[in-house]
This record gives structure tokens, sequence and C-alpha cells, in this order.
């Protein structure tokens, strides 16, 4: 393992700590960011530090990437610089963004002109998983790349769950970050109102995590949005990015989801009061700021 030469792009909350594991676990890597100084923070962990993803591309065995929107990884994967321009037969390209399944395929055509194996593998776990090498990678790829890909796996993540051709473990993705959404904007509702109605919203939680409804999920937010910790796990931007793109794919399938476009408003106005960076835990004030009233 420690012979194979990897290259990272996109070292925010998650890339960061995904490619330090990579490094602490034997592989030779090499860096890039648009603010390099996230960059150079991985110095000490024997990390290079490359000019560009063309750079990078050029250097290495196989290259990944994580990044915030589709936008980002057009350009570092398609753009003049980026890393398919640069890239040469035999090489692997794996994408740990969250896309459409669409724009997956796309990448997977293109890496195919260049010789390049093309993985997609989004991921869950939040940065606590990231840190700790303990993520979730829902993966689309054919048999050989998916193969090819397992070491870098291991060193990031405990559970892969290969879910077909590539666009399958970006759809599966956006399915699940709908669900994530929809069941925090019922948590945050009704601890709200239970509060409201005079109740302790505590007494909610504890019966919820009693009930056959629970969740590890309501273990983690609960308390959390109680104590008003809102620094970013995943964020509303973010998560507002990933219920668009779940609604363009059911709109292109011509998929009733009412529930899920009523929730991205939510995460709409959080947005539009300067809240898009916060944890998506924070989408709970908007709701107080409609009401008038603070929970916890």
């Amino acid at each position: 393992m420690s012979e194979m030469t990897v290259g990272f792009v996109g070292l925010g909350i998650m890339g960061s700590r995904m490619a330090r594991n990579l490094a602490q676990k034997g592989f030779k890597v090499t860096v890039w960011n648009r603010t390099r100084a996230r960059a150079e923070a991985l110095a000490p962990f024997g990390v290079r530090v490359a000019s560009s993803p063309a750079e990078l591309a050029s250097q290495v065995d196989a290259f990944c990437t994580c990044v915030a929107d589709p936008a980002a990884l057009r350009e570092v994967a398609l753009g003049q610089n980026g890393l398919l321009p640069a890239s040469k037969k035999g090489q692997l390209f794996i994408d740990f963004s969250t896309i459409s399944p669409e724009f997956a395929r796309e990448l997977e055509s293109v890496a195919a002109k260049q010789g390049v194996d093309f993985v997609e593998a989004p991921m869950t776990g939040s940065k606590m998983g990231a840190d700790r090498g303990t993520l979730l990678l829902m993966v689309g790829a054919a048999p050989g790349p998916f193969e090819r890909a397992q070491p870098i796996f291991k060193a990031v993540s405990e559970k892969v769950i290969h879910c077909g051709p590539v666009g399958a473990g970006s759809q599966v993705k956006l399915g699940g970050n709908a669900i994530i959404a929809m069941m925090l904007e019922g948590l945050c509702e009704a601890m709200l109102l239970t509060q409201i109605a005079g109740v302790d919203p505590r007494k909610l939680l504890e019966v919820v995590q009693a009930s056959g409804f629970r969740s590890p999920y309501y273990d983690f937010k609960g308390p959390s949005i109680l104590r008003r910790e809102f620094d970013p796990h995943f964020s509303i931007d973010l998560m507002f990015k990933d219920l668009r793109l779940f609604l363009d794919s059911a709109a292109r399938h011509r998929v009733p989801t009412p529930a899920v476009s009523s929730v991205k408003e939510t995460y709409q106005l959080a947005r539009a009061q300067g809240k898009g960076q916060l944890d998506i835990g924070a989408v709970v004030t908007a709701l107080e700021d409609l009401r008038g009233q603070k929970l916890g």
C-alpha cells in the first residue's frame, strides 16, 4: 500500500481529514486546495502540495476529489488546469463529492477516453467519521475499478456499499440526504412545539429514543440542537444543494416529492437569514425566528 501514490483535491471539513488518514496509513499523498494554507497544514503528515490539479494528476497513481458542489468539481476535474486533461492511461479517479448521477456518468465517460478508471463514492458519517476513518461510502462503479479502489476505501471508511454502476452511488446519497433533511425538520418542529406548549423538549427526545422510531441520528442531533452547538459537521448550504439535486432528479424521472420540496424551503429560509455556513441543526433557528421564541 505504501508504494501507491494518491492525490487528493478538496481539503474542506471532510477532505482534509481523509487526506490525513491516507498519509497516516502509508500512502504517499499529494494534495491541492484552492486555499493553499489548508494544503500546507497537512505538511506535518508528510503530504506534498501541488500547485494545480493538473500537476497533482501528473504525479500520482490515483487521484481523489472531495469538493463542495458540481461547479467546483467540473473546474478541478475538467478545467484548463484540471485533473483529467493532465491524466494518463491506467490511473484511478475516485470522487467523494455529492453530485448528480448524470454528472457522475459524464465524468466516467470523459475519464474512459483518457484510459482512466472512474469511481464515485459519496459518503456519510460527518467530520467525526472522516477524522476516525469510519465513513460509510455509497459506491457506483464497474467491478474492476471498484476492486482497484479498495485500498483507498479501507483507509478512510469502515463500510463500503457497492450500489451499482456509476450514478447509483449518487442516487442513493441524494435519497439518504433527503431522508436526513426530513428527519431533522420533523425533530425541530416537534421540539419547538413541545416547548411552546409548556413541556420540556428533552422529554420528547427521551420518549423518541425509547420508542420504535428511535434513531442514532436523533441521539446526535437532538442534544446538540438544545445546546445550541451549530459548528458545521454538514452545512445548511450543502444540504440545500443536495436537496436541489434530489428534486432535479425527481423532476427528471417524474416522481412527486412534495415533502422534500417543502423542507427545502426551510433550508432556503435559513440561507436567506445568513446561516448557510452553520450546521444543518441550525435550521431550527429559522423556525424559531418565525415563531419569535428560542428552543432550549
